[in-house]
């Protein structure tokens, strides 16, 4: 029943984590248009943002074996720091979410560089506000003077760089996050949550009223203090 409800709502304020959601998806709708040829995608879960890739030639998906998504859509089971693949192939890489789970977030990049051909497009995504999950391989945060640095120093010269939402969206996030968390769900020792069957249908609908408020009063009174993450797009230097 729960898989189906999830299905159902999963793209709705119902989802506890459907602002965080939304913003990532829309980002990568908007600027994945830039991604072309042979695609990489590094962590790339499901490929759930696949139907968005309409100008690449084909999509390749790397990933962990200890990933939550499931193993069916990668390709290789590789981290960003160690991919399998020679100088110079990809003309595109994705990466939603996945720096945060890489130890040293530079070598990443630079790995991620290695089999960029000059001038590849990156699409990159990344966490500035969020709770601890997938643990434990959970290891850092990002501000935007960090990714200047970061990327600066690895290869590539950023094209554009924006927040995901304002301060009004994270704290909605936030709070949706930690009452789902706390008290609508269960959690593993990953951090793989699961629904408690009668609280999950009382938190629920407080985190779609949550979410929705912060929506709302995002558009009304916006505030950019402080943001859910960053997107970012850049190209690999010669």
């Amino acid at each position: 029943m729960w898989t189906t409800i999830k299905s159902t709502f999963g793209h709705s304020y119902l989802h506890p984590r459907h602002i965080a959601q939304r913003e990532i998806a829309n980002f990568v709708r908007t600027e994945g248009v830039a991604l072309r040829g042979q695609l990489l995608d590094v962590g790339c879960g499901r490929k759930p943002y696949g139907k968005w890739l309409s100008n690449i030639d084909h999509h390749w998906g790397a990933d962990m074996p200890t990933t939550m998504h499931g193993p069916e859509h990668a390709d290789v089971w590789a981290s960003a720091a160690a991919l399998p693949f020679a100088d110079g192939t990809f003309d595109s890489i994705l990466c939603t979410e996945v720096l945060e789970h890489t130890p040293d977030p530079a070598a990443g990049l630079r790995e991620i560089a290695r089999v960029s051909k000059t001038g590849a497009v990156l699409v990159l995504t990344v966490p500035f506000s969020e709770q601890l999950h997938e643990k434990p391989y959970d290891f850092c945060r990002f501000t935007a003077y960090w990714l200047e640095h970061l990327l600066k120093t690895t290869g590539w010269e950023i094209l554009r760089l924006r927040p995901r939402g304002g301060a009004w969206l994270e704290l909605g996030y936030r709070v949706s996050s930690f009452l789902y968390t706390s008290f609508g769900a269960t959690s593993d020792e990953h951090g793989k949550l699961s629904p408690r069957p009668v609280a999950s249908f009382l938190v629920i609908p407080a985190c779609a009223g949550v979410q929705l408020f912060s929506s709302v009063m995002d558009k009304l009174l916006p505030n950019n203090i402080s943001t859910m993450g960053y997107g970012l797009v850049a190209r690999k230097k010669a």
